[in-house]
């Protein structure tokens, strides 16, 4: 069972990523005042707004390049949700993965797209959050996150909302997916739960992901309620 972490892009307006669904639209923020974003200096802006070492100094940061198959899986959960292609994107940017090997083993990371036009944030946003998000992500994370599991092993994946916790974004949205790995070895059987969180908002013409997976236990609420803030607030920094 693999349970290496990236960001899952929900881009076109998905409902997803991971974590009990728990969407959120919020009402939109002076949008008059937000500056217009262009290719020129899109991939800085998108770089700023990212978790950094900084803000989980306790964690180990591994280098996470965004690779050809993760496009090829990107663009596969795109075309199911009915979101925006990637190729008009104006930068997509992912920041490294941060692991905790101590207590709770887990990972976390971001993820910020710039798209061309507030609108097709929108459109975006409301594709993954609409009624192809959830089961979309679903498929995808029993691709990505376990693969075809070995002999004597079961895998089940559900997901579903969470309660809200951005504040300060244009739309927001929140899920938590739940994998159940049982393992039976002769007369011993585990079970071992993999949580999957996918936060996301919008702010202008970026989306932002904050993708928390954790083995064993919930993820933390407080860790993920301060990224988010801290996420929001490096958007709204950048963009104006």
């Amino acid at each position: 069972m693999s349970t290496r972490s990236r960001p899952p892009r929900w881009r076109g307006a998905v409902a997803p990523f991971l974590v009990g669904v728990a969407l959120v639209a919020g009402a939109s923020a002076a949008l008059a005042s937000e500056r217009t974003i262009t290719r020129a200096d899109a991939f800085a802006v998108a770089t700023a707004i990212s978790v950094r070492h900084g803000d989980v100094p306790k964690l180990k940061p591994q280098s996470n390049p965004m690779t050809a198959q993760e496009t090829a899986q990107s663009a596969q959960l795109t075309a199911c949700v009915g979101g925006v292609p990637e190729s008009e994107a104006l930068a997509n940017t992912q920041s490294p993965n941060f692991i905790n090997r101590s207590g709770t083993s887990g990972t976390l990371s971001s993820g910020t797209e710039i798209l061309p036009s507030i609108a097709l944030v929108a459109k975006d946003f409301d594709a993954i959050t609409g009624p192809h998000g959830l089961p979309c992500l679903l498929k995808q994370l029993r691709q990505e996150l376990v693969g075809k599991p070995p002999k004597g092993e079961t895998v089940t994946a559900h997901g579903g909302r969470l309660a809200p916790i951005v504040a300060g974004a244009d739309r927001t949205f929140a899920y938590r997916v739940t994998v159940i790995v049982t393992v039976t070895r002769k007369t011993t059987t585990l079970i071992l739960p993999l949580y999957v969180d996918l936060i996301g908002f919008t702010y202008g013409q970026a989306e932002v992901s904050l993708t928390v997976e954790a083995v064993g236990a919930k993820p933390s609420a407080s860790l993920e309620r301060r990224l988010a803030a801290v996420l929001v607030a490096r958007a709204r920094a950048a963009i104006g």
